[in-house]
């Protein structure tokens, strides 16, 4: 992982979710959820702050990007799994190396403990799939699959013709799960407490 540099850079700070910064990144949350966020009812919130599963990056004191990883309450099985639920960022800070920086801080927050797959769906309005964990990530897709009917989470997954969504289940190989982790302690960032100014590159 290699932290972006410029030679204007940007000043941003990658933080977990605390009680005092809730109320902000759960109002940007509602404001997003027409892009990439899947809905969180402000109970489940919550239980993501406390359990630090979610992190943002701020710009000049404002949330400008947010990410969580949570434990898959679907209860569709008995599987095990976390659930990537979602990652947005500003427009101007897309295509700049931040989505797949901020995914790495949340995902190896929660597996680095606790090393179950990963699923995800996949957003209507996301062009680019799971190609982030998969390629940017190093996550290889297994044969598990989880699917949700019309009635589910309507109006923000991609569905097939019958209107069911999928989710594909992703494991992270412990040699993935390393380079992530050796990733952030390279940029000086401890995923226990991530808090920490990166910069990011000029467009």
């Amino acid at each position: 992982m290699v932290k972006p540099t410029a030679h204007t850079p940007e000043a941003l700070v990658i933080a977990p979710v605390t009680n005092a910064t809730r109320n902000a990144a759960f109002e940007f949350h509602r404001s997003t959820l027409g892009e990439f966020m899947l809905p969180v009812p402000p109970t489940t919130f919550q239980q993501m702050v406390e359990a630090r599963q979610m992190v943002v990056v701020s710009r000049r004191g404002q949330i400008a990007g947010l990410c969580y990883v949570k434990p898959d309450g679907k209860e569709l099985d008995a599987v095990p799994r976390w659930e990537f639920g979602g990652l947005h960022l500003v427009p101007g800070l897309r295509g700049r190396g931040l989505g797949t920086l901020l995914s790495a801080v949340a995902i190896t927050a929660v597996t680095r403990a606790d090393p179950k797959p990963v699923m995800g769906y996949v957003h209507r309005d996301n062009p680019a799939g799971m190609g982030l964990l998969v390629h940017g990530l190093g996550f290889v897709v297994t044969d598990q699959k989880v699917r949700l009917g019309p009635d589910d989470a309507p109006g923000h997954l991609r569905r097939d013709e019958a209107g069911f969504a999928t989710a594909h289940v992703l494991r992270l190989p412990d040699a993935a799960r390393a380079h992530l982790s050796d990733g952030l302690e390279h940029i000086g960032l401890d995923v226990d407490s991530p808090s920490v100014p990166v910069t990011l590159r000029s467009q």
